[in-house]
């Protein structure tokens, strides 16, 4: 034993012993001694804990009794009940049972939370997009043109819908699309709606707007004045789109996944989605058409008033070469930059050859069959999807499917046509002002190929080649984008898997744009009048008439007296051409308070009645108005 140790050092392992002793001691005479205040209420009685059990064996057993299969109804309690008849009862099942409108939903949260963003959940409701309508431009373009013959060869179905000789009148409705305002509607969400919309997972419809089809309707008018039902305009033949792939894909019980990447990948590619959206028209003679004049309204008429009619004939004539060079400049560097997208020129004759070239060299011959650039892509059911088909420049002998060579062709074609007709209309505009001819225009920038992930509104439009000449139409659109909920359908609620079956969404329908009247074959102008001058003193006038045929624009002049019909087959250039119409002169009354205007002597200025032979329309004519068309100034460029 140490003396130098402390007692309670010592014994301390006793002391907390006996300690603990005297606790364990106190807790059980508290547990013993406090039962007497411990009660338990059942049925309106108190029960000590010596009698719980029994009343609760009894219970248990008088439960065991009414559940028994010959235990007898009591009746009694539903005596009780105060329904108030049908009425009440309906209003109870009307009741709310929660204060919200829905239950809260359960789902993998661990999964939730593991899971990316952007690739949905299952237990959330998503934002329902509503695409816009696009917004459509009243003004109809009409152009007339010759098709060129290799065209005729390479595209089938073509040659069937157009004249033997290639003359093809067609349409060109357009709209706008807003584009922000589709990606806009694609990324909304509803944080206060009940239950809240989420926004989409970007990643379900590749953070951009994908338009699958560019819809146009057209109605015809009608003789009694009513408009036609309205009929859908077809696909060109030859021209790239996806509207037959998709319905071909939804009959045979493909549109999947797979058609899904396929489109994806094709439609990445802008110069295909442009395609769609914008159309370019076939290599014609003339090239008549063009993208800017597509989207501009006609320059006003040439400047009157002191000038010379002399003078101001050749000013007008200068204004129209001028707006035309520059639309057939803007369309050249469209083309330009759309060839560079698909790998370069190339003509028929290096279609074996490792480059298209330059686009400045001669015309290739006539070429292989097929369609003019073929759907993108190939079918998704055979292969086609892969090098050659997504976005971006090619070139070499890799530059992309026999579909894209065939286009590269027919679009180095269109764009040879394009720079020879631009020569010729600045050596035109050289003769009528020196200095005009080489002053460099500038390009619209709307040239450059758009891309619909970044841009904010697109021009869009198609080609209507069925119309019939002297018909009236109008045109409305919608658009086609791609569904982002399609074949989603296991990441949705079972309320909003019905969302994942369509492949496309549909926009909002346009206004209908302004009825056009196609112009008839031959057009005439009075352009002299004289009252009491002719050998039968019944005055005379002087009349051009135009007529597109074969290529161009011919012209011939015709003298007549009231009477006489306006036109009759002619030869021009030494080809027979038919200037026939269906109108003739009625009368000519000179205006003796007509002023005389822009050089115009009032005698020679003498008001021409026309009428046609069936007597259903009757125009008044003066000279001096017609002369100062910008239409007429048109028609004698083109002549």
């Amino acid at each position: 034993m140490n003396k130098g140790m402390p007692f309670w050092e010592q014994h301390l392992e006793k002391m907390v012993l006996g300690l603990s002793v005297v606790v364990l001691l106190a807790v059980f005479a508290m547990l013993v001694l406090g039962t007497a205040d411990i009660t338990a209420d059942i049925d309106g009685r108190s029960y000590g804990p010596a009698e719980v059990d029994s009343v609760m064996v009894e219970k248990a057993q008088e439960l065991g009794r009414r559940l028994s299969p010959d235990a007898s109804a009591d009746v009694e309690a539903f005596a009780a009940i105060d329904a108030t008849g049908a009425a009440g009862f309906a209003a109870r099942l009307k009741d709310g049972v929660s204060p919200r409108g829905t239950l809260p939903r359960l789902g993998p949260a661990l999964a939730a939370s593991l899971l990316p963003e952007d690739v949905g959940s299952v237990d959330v409701w998503y934002w329902e997009p509503t695409i816009p309508a696009p917004s459509i431009h009243r003004r109809v373009m009409q152009t007339i043109d010759t098709i060129e013959p290799s065209e005729l060869d390479r595209v089938e179905g073509l040659s069937s819908m157009i004249a033997a000789n290639g003359d093809v009148i067609w349409t060109t409705p357009r709209a706008s699309l807003d584009l922000d305002g589709i990606r806009r509607e694609l990324a909304r969400e509803n944080t206060r709606s009940d239950p809240m919309r989420s926004r989409i997972p970007s990643n379900w419809y590749n953070d951009r707007p994908y338009v699958l089809d560019l819809v146009f309707e057209r109605q015809t008018l009608g003789a009694d004045g009513a408009w036609s039902k309205a009929e859908v305009i077809g696909t060109m033949p030859g021209a790239v789109e996806l509207r037959s792939q998709i319905e071909k894909a939804r009959k045979d019980d493909s549109l999947n996944a797979n058609f899904k990447e396929f489109v994806w990948v094709n439609l990445d590619d802008k110069v295909k989605q442009l395609e769609i959206l914008q159309p370019d028209f076939y290599a014609t003679v003339n090239s008549r058409f063009s993208i800017s004049a597509a989207s501009a309204a006609d320059d006003d008429a040439a400047e009157s008033g002191s000038m010379s009619d002399a003078d101001a004939a050749v000013r007008q004539q200068e204004a129209e070469l001028q707006r035309r060079i520059k639309d057939k400049a803007s369309s050249a560097t469209r083309l330009e930059a759309t060839l560079q997208e698909l790998g370069g020129p190339l003509r028929e004759d290096e279609e074996g050859g490792s480059t298209g070239g330059s686009a400045g060299g001669s015309r290739g011959g006539r070429g292989s069959s097929g369609g003019r650039g073929g759907p993108p892509g190939g079918d998704p059911n055979g292969g086609g999807v892969g090098p050659g088909s997504g976005a971006g420049r090619k070139t070499g002998s890799d530059a992309g499917s026999a579909a894209d060579r065939r286009r590269r062709i027919s679009l180095t074609l269109q764009l040879e046509s394009l720079q020879s007709e631009i020569a010729r209309l600045r050596e035109q505009l050289g003769e009528l002002n020196p200095d005009a001819a080489d002053v460099e225009l500038e390009i619209d920038p709307s040239a450059v190929l758009p891309d619909l992930a970044q841009a904010d509104e697109l021009d869009v439009w198609t080609h209507d080649l069925d119309v019939v000449p002297g018909e009236t139409y109008r045109y409305r659109c919608r658009v086609m984008t791609f569904n982002p909920f399609f074949a989603r359908g296991r990441q949705l609620l079972p309320d909003q898997q019905s969302l994942a079956e369509p492949f496309e969404l549909a926009s909002g329908t346009s206004d209908w744009t302004d009825p056009v009247t196609i112009d008839p074959p031959v057009e005439f102008f009075v352009v002299r009048g004289t009252d009491g001058t002719g050998s039968l003193g019944l005055g005379e006038t002087r009349v051009e008439l135009y007529r597109y045929f074969e290529g161009a624009v011919r012209k011939a002049t015709f003298t007549l007296q009231p009477g006489e019909r306006i036109g009759r087959p002619f030869s021009v250039d030494g080809i027979s051409v038919d200037f026939s119409t269906d109108w003739y002169v009625v009368d000519i009354v000179a205006d003796p308070a007509a002023p005389e205007e822009r050089g115009y002597d009032r005698e020679a200025n003498a008001t021409v009645l026309c009428r046609r032979i069936d007597g259903s329309e009757t125009r008044v004519l003066r000279p001096s108005e017609q002369d100062g068309e910008s239409k007429l100034a048109q028609y004698r460029v083109d002549a």
